[in-house]
């Protein structure tokens, strides 16, 4: 008799269990030094529980409720029983296992047995011994002689419930055993779900990153620096880096990868994008995949894979040697979510390169931090680089007792003359116009609405080529402004200004002759200044960066920058007022204002220290994965489509309606996705009044926004309504 595990495609317990087998034997010999490293395991132990895992996982599916449900699915004959479904096949899988015959301790009993117990993660009632029994006599036992045939596995001789004992009190992170256990059970749910979906757990490859980063240095006749020769000397340890605006960072962070399995985040998608295509078309190197929210429309738009689908399944898959990706892809898993030892364990064995640390608010940090802690524990290392590093960040990191090796590398370039400036931006635009009549000139604000504002008072002036760039956007439309921001960047005849928000920040790879700038904090401004003179020493005497102080947008409760640090930020500028801000006194000013001493009695330090207490207080399993990635990004975000773009497209939403194919319906959808905007509406306000149900999607998706949009200006709020928004959409 054949026993079936899946129904599409039709698929048997041996044959599922077979590429869980062949999935295990691929992972092993590609990275069992760095798996079972924790001091605390058993190398070899370790690799024989999990095989045990592997072979009795899905046994439990024998169980006739459950070959029928597949059986009914496939049109065949159903087996006659008594019995129904309520009981799952993990519950039952562990009574299989022969843990005498393979001699198990009671230990590796716990590990065993929790590991397939609770593989699915399922709300289970409490177990019924006596129903278990007779399921035992009268199901299992007389078809025991054809399980060990069809299964060619060994079985426990006498069937019994002694196993339940052992799954009642969960492993936890007070347990001595936690840390082989969320190994075991991770690894388990990467091999289930790979060979689920004929995947290979790993994609093994004869390229190392950081010998295509070392021929890719010598070919723009070069030679490793002076940070990136730190990375390379670093290889086995973790490392936190400052370094200035172009020192080769990546590189150096690819460097220190070697060949390990790599995790390189960065704080928004345009900027990791940015980081596969350099990895990619740069470095050659091809073993990498994207993960993000849009990254399959991304894959899509460069219309340079056949298989991008299939790319971006082996990537939700983890099975690069290296991922690109933000990092509420991975780091929700110190919410110990259901199921969080899937990516848990992965990152136990890999590197991960946290870029621009200081981008984050101090509650993402926190996350960041007791994610690197977990992580460390379990085996794997870090590399935080970042180009100004708050010191209680580096504080925090050395309380939790980690070892890391720290370096400052700082290039004595000159390339930014300040002035601040005590007027309104607005008030300045004849100035901003003059310097864009001839050079490339880039504002930045602290809201929408301002670089809304500005960009309409300066297109009615005559002869003046102006953009604007910012968050309000459909995904269609903001795609094509970074696209179109980095070719005005890149050409050299191009003259004119750019008007954008902090979204400009982080990574993103354009060089202006001018900066005109809302004050912001310090760390934020400095990454400001990044996009200024980034590739070029400035060796004139007038300013090139010009910084506004009064009537600034963005500041105080429920906005973007904490109204405490941004008046510390002044206070600490103004020393250096018309004059070359050097690279090395942007570093110190970060870490004076975040210091601790400056930072006691304020909201910031409030947030930062109440979000580690909070997640040293987690209950494990008390939500799921969509939950804890809502919580990292800490927003109550809306997608929604605006009511013109509806209109525009209704009959893309009837298709999606009406269309039954999977595969059409997907990429429907992927269309429809591109056609939205992301809008951060304050729980407190009357959203009703603009937020309408979309008559073609089922609950609350992709709800329809009765604001103005054109493509031009983006979304708009007028005096009306703005007050519904968080101001923290930028």
């Amino acid at each position: 008799m054949k026993y079936y595990a899946k129904s599409n495609p039709k698929e048997t317990i041996m044959e599922h269990t077979n590429k869980l087998l062949e999935n295990l034997k691929l992972l092993k010999n590609i990275y069992e030094k760095d798996i079972a490293k924790n001091e605390n395991f058993d190398e070899k132990r370790f690799w024989y529980l999990l095989e045990i895992i592997c072979k009795y996982h899905d046994i439990g599916k024998v169980y006739t409720p459950f070959q029928n449900m597949i059986l009914d699915k496939l049109k065949q004959q159903t087996i006659p029983t008594k019995f129904s479904n309520e009981i799952k096949h993990e519950q039952l899988s562990p009574m299989f296992i022969p843990v005498e015959q393979l001699e198990l301790t009671e230990n590796e009993k716990i590990l065993v047995y929790q590991s397939i117990y609770y593989h699915h993660e399922r709300k289970h009632e409490e177990i019924d011994k006596s129903y278990i029994r007779q399921i035992i006599e009268e199901d299992i036992q007389p078809k025991l002689e054809s399980i060990k045939e069809e299964l060619k596995i060994e079985i426990k001789e006498e069937l019994n419930t002694r196993y339940i004992k052992y799954i009642k009190q969960r492993i936890t992170e007070e347990d001595g055993l936690y840390n082989e256990y969320c190994m075991l059970k991770g690894l388990l749910h990467r091999l289930d779900h790979s060979s689920s979906g004929h995947l290979d757990v790993e994609e093994d490859s004869k390229q190392i990153i950081s010998d295509c980063a070392i021929k890719f240095i010598e070919e723009n006749n070069s030679k490793k620096n002076e940070l990136q020769e730190f990375t390379s000397e670093n290889q086995d340890k973790n490392i936190l880096v400052i370094g200035s605006t172009g020192i080769g960072k990546t590189e150096a962070a690819l460097l220190w990868s070697k060949n390990s399995k790599t995790f390189f985040t960065l704080p928004i998608r345009v900027s990791i994008n940015a980081i596969f295509d350099r990895i990619r078309d740069n470095l050659k190197y091809k073993n990498v995949g994207l993960l993000h929210s849009t990254a399959l429309d991304y894959l899509e738009e460069t219309q340079e894979f056949e298989n991008e689908e299939e790319i971006y399944e082996q990537t939700k898959n983890l099975c690069y040697k290296v991922t690109t990706c933000t990092i509420d892809q991975i780091f929700p898993f110190v919410f110990k979510y259901k199921g969080y030892e899937k990516i848990y364990a992965t990152l136990g064995y890999s590197k991960i390169i946290i870029d621009e640390v200081q981008a984050y608010a101090p509650e993402i940090v926190a996350i960041i931090l007791k994610g690197i802690e977990k992580i460390h524990n379990l085996g794997g290392q870090f590399m935080i680089m970042t180009a100004t590093l708050p010191r209680i960040y580096k504080e925090e990191l050395e309380k939790m007792n980690i070892k890391f090796e720290y370096g400052k590398f700082i290039k004595p370039v000159k390339r930014h003359a300040i002035k601040i400036q005590k007027q309104e931006i607005a008030d300045d635009v004849e100035n901003i116009c003059t310097k864009g009549q001839n050079s490339k000139v880039l504002v930045i604000v602290n809201t929408v609405d301002k670089a809304i504002e500005l960009y309409s008072k300066i297109k009615e002036m005559e002869n003046i080529n102006v953009n604007l760039l910012h968050s309000r956007y459909i995904l269609r439309d903001r795609n094509e402004k970074e696209k179109q921001i980095k070719e005005f960047s890149n050409t050299e005849a191009n003259h004119g200004i750019w008007i954008s928000t902090q979204i400009v920040e982080a990574s993103l790879d354009i060089d202006f002759d001018y900066l005109y700038t809302e004050m912001s904090t310090l760390d934020s401004l400095f990454q400001r200044l990044g996009r200024c003179y980034r590739k070029r020493e400035y060796k004139d005497k007038e300013p090139n960066v010009y910084i506004y102080t009064e009537n600034v947008t963005g500041i105080g409760k429920n906005n973007v920058y904490n109204e405490q640090i941004h008046k510390k930020s002044i206070e600490l500028l103004e020393e250096y007022d018309n004059q070359i801000l050097e690279e090395d006194t942007k570093i110190k000013l970060v870490d004076k204002l975040y210091s601790k001493e400056m930072l006691e009695g304020t909201q910031f330090y409030k947030d930062f220290k109440e979000g580690i207490e909070v997640l040293n207080n987690i209950i494990d399993y008390d939500i799921d994965k969509t939950k804890a990635q809502k919580l990292l990004r800490n927003i109550e975000n809306t997608t929604a489509i605006p009511k013109s773009i509806y209109d525009e497209n209704i009959e893309l939403f009837k298709q999606y309606c009406e269309c039954k194919d999977y595969k059409e319906k997907h990429k429907i959808r992927r269309m429809i996705n591109k056609l939205t905007v992301s809008i951060k509406v304050s729980p407190y306000s009357k959203k009703a009044q603009y937020i309408i149900k979309n008559p073609y999607m089922d609950k609350n998706e992709i709800p329809i926004i009765d604001l103005p949009y054109d493509s031009e200006r983006g979304l708009i709020l007028n005096e009306n309504n703005e007050e519904n928004f968080d101001k923290r959409s930028f």
